[in-house]
């Protein structure tokens, strides 16, 4: 295995690339949430505009439903608050403790959206 020199251009490059990765991730998941929270409305309205009865696993549904799009929402400032770090670049171990920090942050929001899903 070869070890390649490291520069500042090589570090650049490397957080530029990962910027768009997290940008990608985060544009992915704003059309997930938004298609999750149409089709959401649609049912509610139907539910709602037909005066059907909702029973305890189309409640239990529209419930996964909202915990759907808080964790989509998490995800995307745990992508936001990734570029913000990279924006900042330092050095490999700052970073390193920023995203550490980043993802137990968002193992936290994980656990309190939660609900009765998993």
């Amino acid at each position: 295995m070869q070890l390649v020199e490291v520069t500042q251009e090589s570090e650049a490059a490397v957080c530029d690339v990962l910027g768009q990765i997290f940008m990608h991730i985060k544009s992915v998941q704003e059309d997930i949430a938004r298609l999750n929270f149409e089709s959401m409305e649609k049912i509610n309205d139907l539910v709602f505009d037909s005066g059907i009865e909702v029973n305890e696993e189309t409640f239990v549904a529209l419930q996964h439903q909202d915990i759907l799009t808080q964790q989509l929402g998490a995800v995307s400032e745990l992508s936001d608050m990734l570029q913000k770090h990279l924006q900042n670049f330092d050095n490999y171990e700052t970073l390193e403790s920023k995203f550490l920090s980043a993802l137990e942050i968002a193992k936290a929001k994980k656990e309190a959206f939660r609900g009765n899903a998993f």
